[in-house]
């Protein structure tokens, strides 16, 4: 059974305020779209929306939010946004983006940082825009999968120089099983670890994490 960090009532807003927000800044603000996307994921909006807060599915414009990012990622206030859009490819980036992070529970910042970055959805957007939204996961998930695959976690690499099994770890380590899976598969950050966890596990595997 499928979990999601919101109601599914709340979808469509959710939807159809990044399609706003990504047209509204690039299209009208003149960002290019990489840049943009950057400034959103760098900004709290990010993991407001993953967590399923109300005001930013709903309460908030996508043209609000275009402007709240520019306003927190640049401490500059945006010449006024008039909320006109067009169905353009980036409009229909930021209505497929929010319906794959809500479906696939990833977060905005791992599925860009795997392999499905805002400018390559756009790029899907000529043989994938009139095609069903499952076309879409299937061909995002694929895209994502062979990323991931194709790059070794530094954890990984770490505990296989070291000759040990993941149980092994996880026992002298004392980190979960779970959580060293986790961040070995990438769907946990380990840069963003605790100290103390980071500590353990460089102690036992006689390596610096973010040098492997």
């Amino acid at each position: 059974m499928e979990t999601h960090a919101y109601n599914e009532a709340y979808l469509p807003y959710a939807m159809e305020n990044l399609a706003v927000m990504m047209d509204c800044g690039i299209n009208q603000c003149g960002f290019p779209a990489q840049l943009f996307h950057r400034m959103f994921l760098t900004s709290s909006i990010a993991t407001q929306i993953e967590k399923g807060n109300p005001r930013y599915l709903a309460g908030l414009s996508g043209a609000e939010l275009a402007c709240q990012i520019i306003e927190l990622t640049t401490g500059e206030s945006p010449a006024a946004i008039d909320g006109k859009y067009i169905i353009s490819a980036e409009y229909w980036a930021g209505w497929v983006l929010a319906y794959y992070q809500w479906k696939s529970g990833k977060s905005f910042r791992f599925i860009n940082d795997n392999g499905l970055n805002i400018e390559k959805i756009i790029a899907l957007y000529h043989p994938l825009h009139e095609a069903d939204l499952d076309k879409f996961v299937a061909v995002a998930d694929r895209i994502i999968e062979e990323a991931v695959s194709s790059s070794v976690s530094p954890l990984k690499k770490a505990r296989e120089n070291c000759g040990l099994t993941q149980e092994e770890l996880a026992r002298i380590s004392g980190i979960s099983l779970r959580m060293i899976r986790a961040y070995e598969q990438k769907s946990q950050d380990i840069s963003k670890a605790s100290f103390a966890t980071v500590s353990r596990l460089e102690s036992v595997l006689h390596a610096k994490l973010g040098e492997c």
